[in-house]
C-alpha cells in the first residue's frame, strides 16, 4: 500500500514543481502576493518531499538519504519526465553550478534548487550544498582553529545539549586476590551547549548577479568567512558564556606571569607543566599575535635557538617547547590579560549547526542590490576543566 502511495506522491510533487515553475516563467517580478502564493507552493512541495522520503525508510526501498534531493524524489531517477503543463526536465545540474544558477535568479530558480543538496531539515530557503558548506567550514578554520582541532560536535539543530562531564579524576585501588572492588564515586557535572546565531549579509549588486564570469558561490563564501569567522573565533576565544559561548581564555589559571606584557621562557614551561601529562602528547599552544611576536624573540639560555620552530612542513603550525601553536582572538599582553592558553583541544567542545543562506530580494533593491543572508548556530564549553590551562599577565 506505501508503494502505491509513494508512486502518487511522487506524481504529486511533479505537478508541484511543474506549478512553480509556470509562476516563475511567466511573471518576470513576483508581487508581494504572487511570492506569498510561491512561498505556500513551495512548502508544500517541501512537505510531499519529506513524505516520500519517510516512505521510503519505512519501506525499505532505498537507506534514508543522508541529503534530500527534491528533485530525482519528485521524477525518479534520470529519465526524462513529461509533465501535463508542457514541462520536461531533462538531466540535473551539477549542484555546485545549480548553487550558482539559484543565487543568480535570486532564488526563483526552482529546479536549481531541486537539485540542490540540503544540508538542514529540508526547508527550501535555506538548502546549500554540502561541498559549498564544508568549503565555508574550511574557510572559517584559517579564522580560528578551534573550529578544527577541538572536539567539534556537528547537528542538525540547535536543540539543547547536556553532555556529562569529569570534574575530578577517581582514585584506582589495588584488589586483593578474592578482595573487594572499591566503590566507585566519581565527581561529574553536566556540560550543557546551546546555539548561538552568527551571521553576515553580503549585498551583491545586479550588475555582479548578470555577469557570467564572476563565480557568485566563491565571491559569497569568501566575504561570509572573513567577517563570520572573525566573529565566531573572538568568542571561541574569550566569549563569557552568559548568553553567548565559552571560550578557551575561562581556562584554569596554570601561570600568572611576573610582568604585565611579557613572559619568560620558564614561565612558559611552567604552563606547559599544570597540564597533566595525560593531556600533553595532544597538547597545542593557542596564543594572542602580539604575545607570539614576544615568544618569537626567546632563546634557549644554552644553545642560543629560538624557542618556537617553523613547522616541518608547508601549512604545518610552528612549535614551541615541541607543541603546535595556534593564533587565535586571545587578549593583547596586558595588565590581568589573557593572552595564551596551552593544553589538549580535546577538552573544547564546539557544538556548530550546518550553515544556513537566505535570499534577500526586497531589503537593499532601492539601491539594486541582492542581500545574501549566511548563518549558522554555534556553542562552546570547556567539558574537561583539567585538560587546558592559562597564562595571566601580572595585574601590576
Amino acid at each position: 500500500m506505501s508503494i502505491d502511495k509513494i508512486t502518487n506522491l511522487r506524481g504529486k510533487a511533479a505537478h508541484q514543481l511543474a506549478e512553480l515553475r509556470r509562476v516563475i516563467e511567466e511573471n518576470e517580478v513576483l508581487t508581494a502576493e504572487q511570492a506569498q502564493e510561491f512561498d505556500r507552493r513551495e512548502a508544500e512541495l517541501d512537505a510531499t518531499n519529506e513524505t516520500i522520503v519517510r516512505l521510503e525508510k519505512i519501506e525499505g526501498i532505498a537507506p534514508a538519504p543522508q541529503f534530500a534531493e527534491a528533485r530525482s524524489i519528485a521524477l525518479g531517477d534520470g529519465e526524462d519526465v513529461s509533465i501535463d503543463e508542457g514541462v520536461e526536465v531533462v538531466e540535473k545540474r551539477d549542484t555546485m553550478q545549480a548553487f550558482g544558477d539559484w543565487m543568480r535568479s535570486r532564488g526563483t530558480d526552482v529546479e536549481a534548487r531541486s537539485t540542490m543538496v540540503t544540508a538542514t531539515s529540508g526547508r527550501g530557503s535555506q538548502w546549500v550544498p554540502q561541498e559549498w558548506s564544508n568549503q565555508l567550514i574550511q574557510s572559517l578554520v584559517l579564522q580560528t582553529a578551534l573550529f578544527d582541532v577541538a572536539q567539534v560536535l556537528d547537528t542538525q539543530d540547535g536543540t539543547t545539549l547536556n553532555l556529562p562531564a569529569s570534574t575530578a579524576d577517581e582514585a584506582t585501588a589495588l584488589v586483593a586476590q578474592e578482595g573487594s572492588y572499591t566503590t566507585p564515586n566519581p565527581t561529574t557535572a553536566s556540560v550543557t551547549l546551546s546555539a548561538y546565531k552568527y551571521g553576515h549579509i553580503v549585498k551583491v549588486s545586479e550588475e555582479l548577479l548578470a555577469d557570467s564570469i564572476i563565480d557568485l558561490p566563491t565571491y559569497v563564501r569568501n566575504q561570509v568567512s572573513r567577517y563570520m569567522g572573525n566573529q565566531i573565533g573572538a568568542f571561541l576565544a574569550t566569549g563569557t558564556g552568559s548568553s553567548q559561548p565559552t571560550g578557551i581564555a575561562n581556562a584554569t589559571t596554570g601561570v600568572t606571569a611576573a610582568s604585565t606584557t611579557a613572559v619568560t621562557a620558564d614561565e612558559l614551561l611552567d604552563l606547559q607543566h599544570s597540564v597533566a601529562a595525560p593531556y600533553r602528547p595532544n597538547a597545542a599552544f593557542f596564543v594572542n599575535d602580539t604575545f607570539l611576536r614576544n615568544v618569537r624573540k626567546l632563546k634557549g639560555s644554552g644553545s642560543g635557538d629560538y624557542l618556537l620552530q617553523p613547522g616541518l612542513s608547508a601549512g604545518a603550525p610552528a612549535t614551541l617547547l615541541g607543541s603546535p601553536v595556534y593564533i587565535e582572538q586571545l587578549a593583547a599582553p596586558a595588565a590581568s590579560a589573557v593572552p595564551a592558553v596551552y593544553g589538549d583541544p580535546n577538552g573544547f567542545v564546539v557544538r556548530r549547526t550546518p550553515v544556513e543562506i537566505k535570499v534577500l530580494n526586497e531589503t537593499y533593491g532601492e539601491t539594486g542590490h541582492v542581500g545574501f543572508r549566511v548563518s549558522m548556530r554555534i556553542d562552546s564549553k570547556i567539558a574537561d576543566s583539567a585538560s587546558l590551562r592559562k597564562l595571566v599577565q601580572a595585574a601590576s
